[in-house]
């Protein structure tokens, strides 16, 4: 029931003997699975965060290469389009509460430092540039809807035409439309 509605992550990776990761796409809502020495993590915390934002920070990369002059995509808006699995031992961890729901201990407390591989990111992006792109685009016209409504075009070469400047404002009341 825990992988219930989660697809498989389409990258995996074990790096050493400590840490189990597999990242996949996800439907527009971050998601993830952990575990820290076999205990369910299920609010996440500081091991899912730290390899969260390593594979954002690469993909944002990727991003801005597919997406010339688009929008800027943040880390934070990138992992909202990931699944995360992390699996790990880690020394001496620590918790927000007795429940264990939420890892308190700071990456640097993690002993090793974990490199994702070249290959693994490259698996990640394949699975996830899309939905990222797309939500880059929705951005994009997001923006030109919300700027589309200040420009004004100017008719030229017409004689006896005055702008109706005033039309729409409190002053409407003085304009005269004649067709």
């Amino acid at each position: 029931a825990l992988f219930d509605g989660i697809t498989p992550p389409s990258a995996f990776e074990k790096i050493g003997d400590r840490w189990e990761i597999g990242v996949g796409p996800s439907d527009g809502s971050f998601q993830q699975i952990s575990f820290v020495n076999a205990i369910a993590t299920t609010k996440g915390g500081g091991h899912v965060n730290y390899i969260a934002d390593q594979v954002a920070k690469a993909l944002q990369v990727s991003v801005k290469k597919k997406n010339k002059g688009g929008t800027e995509i943040k880390p934070n808006q990138i992992k909202n389009h990931l699944a995360v699995f992390v699996n790990c031992l880690v020394e001496n961890p620590t918790f927000d509460s007795q429940t264990k729901e939420n890892l308190t201990t700071r990456p640097s407390a993690f002993g090793k430092e974990v490199n994702l591989s070249d290959k693994f990111l490259k698996q990640v992006e394949k699975s996830t540039i899309d939905s990222i792109l797309s939500y880059a685009k929705f951005k994009q016209n997001q923006a030109l809807k919300r700027k589309g409504g200040t420009k004004k075009t100017k008719l030229t070469g017409i004689t006896k035409l005055d702008d109706a400047n005033h039309a729409g404002t409190a002053k409407s009341k003085d304009c005269t439309l004649i067709i």
